[in-house]
């Protein structure tokens, strides 16, 4: 079987680049997956937050066109 050769994952910090895989310690490479599982997360709860925002504003308007027809079954009355 072939082996894989591994992509290296370069992080840019204080305009410096960083081959993760080579130039750090286990420490620093622990350190960059936290950071890059904070930065997954953020991205991830800002689309939720884009996906509830407009859901929230459908059940708005779903709410507002109900309470108006309401007001004109009393006002017909």
């Amino acid at each position: 079987m072939a082996k894989t050769k591994e992509m290296p994952v370069i992080l840019k910090l204080n305009d410096v680049e960083y081959d993760v895989n080579k130039d750090f310690n286990d420490e620093q490479q622990r350190m960059y997956l936290h950071l890059k599982n904070i930065e997954d997360k953020i991205n991830s709860n800002n689309f939720m937050q884009e996906q509830l925002s407009v859901n929230r504003n459908a059940f708005v308007d779903l709410l507002e066109k109900s309470l108006a027809k309401k007001d004109d079954k009393e006002e017909a009355a």
